[in-house]
Order: structure tokens, then C-alpha cells, then sequence
């Protein structure tokens, strides 16, 4: 089995070109950048976006460097696909319903057997009046594992929607896509499975100062032990 290979493609920048785009309509509005997390254990992967809409740009793989071209979209309803590099496998066929001037994270994970994945609105946290004054964190279980998760940050008492998460669903990533705020500061991760053994611990402190706004996650393997990894990614939000 390939062994964990995290691929963190972040594309502040990155708009989507709509298929309806034609020589004769006027310059598309520009909708929120999309980050690309994956997490997917057993290959690498890539997508399309309306497949056929830009030859040169398709597919789109999900890469860890590197400059990607900025592209642009009308919002509007986009098929999104997603390959693993093993035997062109099909892990994701779905339509995305794209709106203007939104941030979105694309996070694909699981195995071939079970492949998952899920589309975020990468927002402020609601009542929240100077977004550049605070630090907001949320964080996924993306590993393969039976054990549920729970995320240490630092000192702070645990968040209650960080204690004991299983492996997400589709439906369950959607719903814990909103950001909570934290206190500012420099901390330790840890992730500890329900019987509070520590799983994976971050090697580099976090930096969460005011304006921050990060996803965590854990991934790996139960069958590799070894690569349980805790993740972060910084996004932007809207």
C-alpha cells in the first residue's frame, strides 16, 4: 500500500471557469478562491471542472507548490470530478453549486473501497464584527481509523464539537465547516483517540495570531500507524 503522501494544494487566488463562458459574453465575476486538501492515503489525485471547458488546465491536479493559474467562473452549477492516479479510478462525480464571491476547500480523503469527500464555504465566524482581530480554527478526523478523535490545542479546554469525532462523511464535513474562534497565541496539537491515548502530536508549534484562520485535521492509516499526521492548512475567508 502506498505510504501517506499529504498533498496540501492551497490556491488563494484560484477561480474556476465556467463552461457557459463564450467569446462574445463580458469578463466573468470573480468568485472566492478554492484551497485543495488532500488526504487521500493510497495515491495521488486530480480533478476535472467541467471537464472539456480548458484542455491545458484539465485535469487539475492536487499539488503542494507551485504557482496555479488563476482562472474564472460565472456562479452557476459545475460538475466536479476527482481521479486517483491508480488505474484512473473515479473517487468523486458531483455538481457543485458555485456562488459569487465565496471561498471554497475541497477535501478528499478515505480509500478506494471507500472513498470520501466534501466541499466547504470557507466563511467569518457569524457575529464576529473585525474578522482581523481574532485567530479560528476547526478541525476534520480525515483518518482511516475506527477511533474517534479528539483535538488539543495547547491548554484550552477541549471545543465541544472537537471532542471524540469520528472519521467524516460527506455530511458531517459540510456540517463542521464553520470556523471557531480561539485565543491568539502559540500552541502544541495533539490529537488523543476516546481512551485519551495521544495519536499524533505536531512537531511544529502553531502560530495562531490575529487574522488566522486554519483547518486541522488528522490523517493516516490504523493499518500504518505511523502516519498519523496532524495537519493544518491556513484559508482565507469571506
Amino acid at each position: 500500500m502506498k505510504k501517506l503522501n499529504l498533498i496540501v494544494a492551497l490556491s488563494a487566488s484560484m477561480l474556476l471557469l465556467g463552461s457557459c463562458l463564450k467569446d462574445s459574453d463580458p469578463r466573468p465575476r470573480l468568485i472566492g478562491g478554492t484551497t485543495f486538501i488532500n488526504a487521500f492515503i493510497e495515491a495521488d489525485v486530480y480533478c476535472y471542472i467541467d471537464r472539456n471547458t480548458v484542455p491545458s488546465l484539465n485535469p487539475l491536479p492536487y499539488r503542494n507548490f507551485g504557482p496555479i493559474p488563476p482562472l474564472y467562473a460565472y456562479p452557476g452549477e459545475h460538475r466536479f470530478e476527482v481521479y486517483s492516479t491508480y488505474e484512473e479510478n473515479r473517487l468523486v462525480d458531483t455538481t457543485v453549486a458555485i456562488k459569487d464571491s465565496v471561498y471554497y476547500s475541497s477535501i478528499v480523503f478515505g480509500t478506494h473501497d471507500d472513498p470520501r469527500h466534501f466541499i466547504t464555504e470557507d466563511r467569518i465566524p457569524q457575529g464576529v464584527d473585525n474578522p482581523a482581530a481574532i485567530a479560528a480554527v476547526r478541525f476534520y478526523n480525515l483518518a482511516n481509523t475506527d477511533r474517534r478523535m479528539t483535538l488539543q490545542i495547547g491548554d484550552l479546554e477541549p471545543i465541544a464539537t472537537f471532542i471524540n469525532r469520528p472519521t467524516e462523511t460527506s455530511d458531517s464535513g459540510k456540517d463542521g465547516e464553520e470556523f471557531i474562534q480561539v485565543p491568539t497565541g502559540t500552541y502544541t496539537l495533539r490529537v488523543v483517540d476516546e481512551d485519551g491515548e495521544v495519536v499524533a502530536t505536531r512537531s511544529e508549534k502553531l502560530d495562531l495570531s490575529a487574522g488566522s484562520y486554519v483547518s486541522i485535521f488528522l490523517t493516516g492509516d490504523e493499518r500504518e500507524p505511523t502516519t498519523f499526521y496532524v495537519g493544518r492548512v491556513r484559508q482565507s475567508v469571506n
